[in-house]
């Protein structure tokens, strides 16, 4: 599933979790689409492959950041978040029993992660998880190897 925004004005207007997807098995949301992910309502009973979030631009989603937790209904097997997506895994309510089989993280920029290292509690749940991959420049600066 795909979505352009531009194209549908109207969606930001919708309330959140106000447009029903029922199943599915695969989620892209790349740059300003991400913005959709509050409005999106996910069958409870789910299993979905994988969801994606692409966000090249923070303007895409200072919205989301600003906003209340969204829950992840149903059961994702792999989450990546790339870029500026990454920063609102702390926004992600993920339930205590979510066991990913993949957790991919991608931070090319200190900017991508500025969110999580200027939370105050700087604790986040994400479960259990078999693969948690953690790529980009950033992790190879931690590491010292600039």
């Amino acid at each position: 599933m795909s979505i352009e925004t531009e194209h549908f004005p109207e969606i930001h207007k919708t309330e959140n979790s106000s447009i029903w997807i029922g199943r599915v098995k695969r989620l892209f949301l790349y740059g300003t689409t991400a913005k959709i992910l509050p409005k999106l309502r996910i069958h409870e009973e789910n299993v979905m492959e994988g969801l994606t979030l692409y966000i090249r631009d923070w303007r895409h989603i200072r919205d989301t950041q600003n906003g209340e937790q969204q829950s992840l209904a149903g059961k994702v097997k792999k989450l990546e978040l790339s870029r500026y997506a990454v920063a609102i895994l702390p926004k992600l309510r993920i339930h205590g029993k979510m066991r990913w089989m993949e957790l991919e993280l991608n931070a090319d920029r200190a900017g991508h992660i500025t969110e999580i290292l200027e939370m105050e509690n700087k604790n986040i749940w994400i479960g259990k998880v078999k693969k948690l991959g953690f790529t980009g420049r950033i992790c190879k600066r931690d590491r010292g190897q600039a």
